[in-house]
């Protein structure tokens, strides 16, 4: 070989090496893939009903960061089609660089399938205050991911009592506080009145409310042996949709495909049990013109015997970082400042409650909603409302599947139990 053809070798061999190196650290490193100058691009991916809040945040980020631009693509969430497609791209091999996560058993399903960086040791390496989450994120984590943490929390989720100004003081009743659930009975009796196209309803509980709300307050869950205290509250939906008469029947809602905002909305339903959400789509729509309502809201009912507030909910919405991504740093800042106490703030600003407990996002949070009672969600104890097992989804099927039996009157609240019990082992046996 001669001194040419030589050097020709150890150049394509010096070549190869440095590309081999530049492959192995894509993971790793960001900014230097595509040179100095140039920025990273980070694909984003989420939701249709996030896109107003969410899109703020993405810009805040881009604004502040010189380095990395974020782009965000929303999926439609309606028939499941968001996780359909963000499990198609995964399992496709696709390069997208963070997605969000819409519940616990979605984490935890990703988790599973390897599909989620683990973040643990980027997580202490920041100093990040999980605590700031509450309580709910680190049972979550613990149960369903054996305390590590694949993804951060960017909004949690909470039940209150919503109600409507107007028909309180049309019938001389002060605004509702804390009571038990017995009590919100009577009351939303005592507002029941008329018929057909004016009939008022005294309360209004959505028929996709699937949680067993009084059961959960009181520390029991459809895990359970003893369901007793689960049969107990299928029998008081039963008191109020059937019995008293006080809402809206199970049946109806179901034959007329009721929409429970517009319900609430129209001005004839003087209360709704219903989730923080319904603060940012109420306002949403006051804003666009739909709706006048005068609304405010109180603490949930509690079982009789409790008397601190105890509400229902816990984490709820998550982002989380594909392993395909070759920016797994860039990934992360963006991770860090979504669930951090700015981006947390941003969220709050669109009366969206976040996941992130300060002082700030508190303030940004009672500033944006406006409304006296929105305090509660940050004196309440929360307990959560998806117990943290893999097979929670199933489980909630085979219940909703019983519980709408017996409230079709199909059957009865102890044979419903009773099926569901039955069945519920299958699934966790599987």
């Amino acid at each position: 070989m001669n001194r040419k053809q030589s050097r020709v070798g150890i150049a394509a061999a010096l070549a190869l090496m440095l590309t081999l190196v530049g492959c192995g650290s894509g993971n790793n490193e960001s900014a230097s893939n595509q040179g100095e100058s140039e920025k990273v691009v980070l694909d984003y991916y989420t939701w249709t009903d996030e896109a107003d809040y969410m899109q703020k945040i993405v810009d805040a980020f881009n604004a502040q960061t010189s380095d990395i631009e974020v782009k965000m693509t929303t999926i439609s969430n309606d028939a499941d089609e968001y996780n359909t497609k963000i499990m198609n791209n995964l399992s496709g091999g696709s390069k997208m660089d963070v997605y969000s996560m819409n519940g616990t058993s979605s984490l935890g399903l990703y988790a599973s399938k390897g599909q989620l960086v683990d973040l643990t040791e980027q997580i202490k390496a920041a100093n990040l205050d999980v605590g700031a989450y509450g309580p709910s994120f680190q049972d979550i984590s613990n149960v369903l991911t054996e305390g590590k943490y694949y993804a951060l929390p960017y909004r949690t989720s909470e039940y209150a009592l919503f109600y409507n100004k107007k028909l309180f003081d049309e019938a001389g009743i002060p605004y509702p506080q804390q009571m038990t659930w017995n009590e919100y009975a009577e009351l939303a009796k005592s507002l029941t009145k008329g018929d057909g196209a004016d009939k008022q309803w005294g309360g209004y509980y959505a028929d996709w409310l699937v949680a067993p709300l009084g059961a959960l307050q009181e520390g029991a869950t459809i895990l359970d042996d003893d369901l007793t205290p689960v049969t107990n509250w299928l029998d008081y939906l039963n008191r109020l949709y059937y019995t008293d008469g006080s809402h809206m029947s199970y049946k109806q809602m179901k034959a007329e495909s009721i929409d429970w905002i517009k319900q609430f909305e129209s001005g004839n339903v003087a209360m709704l049990v219903n989730g923080e959400w319904t603060l940012n789509m109420l306002k949403a729509d006051i804003t666009a013109g739909k709706t006048d309502i005068d609304f405010d809201m109180a603490p949930l009912p509690l079982s009789e015997g409790t008397k601190d507030p105890i509400t229902v909910g816990g984490v709820s919405t998550f982002i989380g970082i594909n392993p395909q991504s070759e920016y797994g740093d860039a990934a992360f800042k963006f991770v860090q400042f979504v669930a951090g106490e700015q981006g947390e703030s941003i969220i709050a600003e669109s009366s969206v409650l976040p996941a992130y407990a300060s002082d700030k996002t508190k303030e940004a949070f009672l500033n944006a909603t406006g409304t006296q009672g929105s305090g509660y969600f940050f004196e309440a104890k929360t307990v959560v409302e998806n117990q943290p097992v893999p097979q929670i989804d199933e489980v909630n099927r085979v219940y909703n599947e019983q519980r709408d039996l017996f409230l079709f009157q199909e059957q009865d609240a102890a044979t419903a139990i009773q099926n569901f019990a039955k069945e519920r082992q299958s699934v966790l046996n599987r």
